[in-house]
């Protein structure tokens, strides 16, 4: 019964195995013979999903892999109705490893929160100065102020702060 109902045969709850999914939190959400769906919270990255799917697609027992980063899930289907163990785990594996290295090539979240908050603060600040200052512009004011001011105390900290402020006003792309 276990061997129809998980479809990768009975000895797909060896220890070993299972403790290997639980680490990686990855769960098999439903299989049956030649077809499994995995689910990680690890792969709730749409970035992630399109690279699970360009990845396994190429590994010679499956016929077809769906990826989902809105639910973080993996169905695959395979060309041999069971798998072994190892095959199974050697899977799993390769979709651990895939969503690891896709991490490095992804904003973090807290990245992404913080872009998000400093834009936020930067059109309230745009509207409240009907235009005449935005974030950047406030950060240059306080550099060139504080270069200013602390030249005396601490020349070398001063002048990196009027170079910073200089290369923020100069830089390329940016509104002239």
């Amino acid at each position: 019964m276990i061997q129809t109902l998980v479809g990768l045969g009975a000895s797909i709850l060896a220890p070993s195995i299972m403790k290997r999914l639980k680490d990686q939190k990855v769960q098999v959400v439903h299989a049956m013979p030649g077809r499994v769906r995995l689910q990680s919270n690890h792969w709730k990255e749409e970035k992630i999903a399109h690279a699970l799917e360009e990845h396994i697609r190429f590994l010679p027992l499956v016929k077809t892999v769906k990826a989902s980063g809105i639910t973080g899930s993996l169905l695959m289907e395979f060309h041999s109705s069971h798998l072994t163990p190892e095959q199974f785990d050697e899977i799993v594996q390769f979709a651990v490893h895939i969503s690891t290295q896709t991490y490095a090539e992804m904003d973090s979240k807290m990245k992404k929160t913080m872009k998000k908050g400093v834009h936020t603060v930067d059109h309230l600040i745009k509207k409240q100065t009907g235009g005449k200052a935005d974030v950047e512009s406030l950060l240059v004011a306080w550099l060139l102020f504080k270069g200013a001011t602390g030249f005396a105390a601490n020349p070398a900290f001063a002048s990196s702060l009027l170079y910073w402020a200089y290369t923020l006003i100069t830089k390329e792309g940016g509104d002239r």
